[in-house]
């Protein structure tokens, strides 16, 4: 009997990933119907984007963070188009509407994204790049690798430094945590980027509409495990040696990436680099308090 109860929980254990998973649906065209904007076919899959401004005006791109998509930028993206500029915004691989292919989530991942849709919607146009929290590190990445298309770089309270993220690191009992643990969680925690998450009740559904299509617990995962838990430091170093204007923004009540890392930060950026603390702002810092921090970084992408 005592066998028979043994392998009835470990099969229901085994199970618990596939009973509590949001993912119901594969992401195809009806479903990408619903999202704002258009889609580019890039070799690793179709990546959901919005370009607003005059074709002929500078381009400005901005890079998401770790979970939560494109829709981030939605305070931003058309008052900067507004000031003069073109704004491309867009969902990394594995979040919001762009698919979510079965490799490693790395930074290499990404930088090859940016590379490959900028190239095809805005070919040979060299671009101020702001990256938000973890796209900060693939901003860094993006620039140490192709330094002649900067205009300009700024950072949103950016991932700077390896997390340990623990057991997820494990083989097989690190995604069983991840599946049953961390990913249910997301939703929820996403009120952590605010100061004043009862303005904003729509946050947490907002976020998990993402999380029926398959493919986003393993691309989070996998993102956990090949960047967060990898130190981006000497990107941000060889960014610190190149001539162009650079830009750190931070709130107060940042509960993700604490304030106590904008000296790190501008210390490894080196010359040229301005930075801007924003008080009562949280990681959120560009959809809560959108107004100080559009106004800031339009004066910024107007003096390069």
């Amino acid at each position: 009997m005592l066998a028979v109860a043994f392998l009835v929980t470990l099969c229901c254990l085994l199970a618990l990933p596939i009973l509590i998973s949001k993912e119901k649906y594969v992401l195809d065209d009806v479903h990408r119907a619903e999202a704002p904007g258009r889609f580019v076919e890039l070799k690793l899959g179709k990546v959901h984007y919005q370009l607003e401004g005059d074709p002929d005006a500078p381009l400005v791109v901005l890079v998401h963070g770790f979970s939560a998509p494109s829709y981030m930028w939605d305070n931003n993206r058309t008052v900067i188009a507004n000031a003069g500029y073109r704004v491309l915004t867009f969902d990394l691989f594995g979040r919001g509407y762009s698919s979510r292919p079965k490799v490693n989530y790395d930074k290499a991942l990404f930088v090859e994204q940016v590379r490959e849709l900028t190239e095809l919607l805005v070919p040979n146009k060299p671009f101020h790049i702001i990256g938000l929290s973890m796209g900060g590190a693939i901003t860094s990445a993006f620039v140490k690798q192709y330094p002649k298309r900067i205009l300009s770089v700024g950072y949103l309270a950016p991932f700077n430094q390896a997390i340990d993220i623990g057991a997820l690191t494990l083989p097989i009992i690190g995604k069983w945590l991840g599946y049953t643990l961390f990913i249910p969680k997301l939703p929820a925690n996403q009120t952590n980027d605010l100061v004043a998450p009862d303005k904003f009740p729509f946050w947490s559904d907002k976020f998990s509409e993402q999380m029926k299509y398959k493919g986003f617990s393993r691309a989070v995962i996998s993102t956990g495990r090949h960047l967060i838990a990898k130190d981006p430091s000497e990107d941000f170093l060889d960014v610190g040696t190149l001539s162009v204007s650079k830009l750190v923004l931070w709130g107060t009540e940042d509960k993700v990436i604490p304030l106590s890392d904008l000296e790190r930060v501008v210390q490894l950026l080196g010359d040229n680099t301005a930075y801007s603390v924003f008080e009562n702002a949280g990681h959120a810092l560009q959809y809560e308090c959108y107004e100080r921090v559009n106004k800031r970084i339009i004066e910024h992408l107007n003096h390069v």
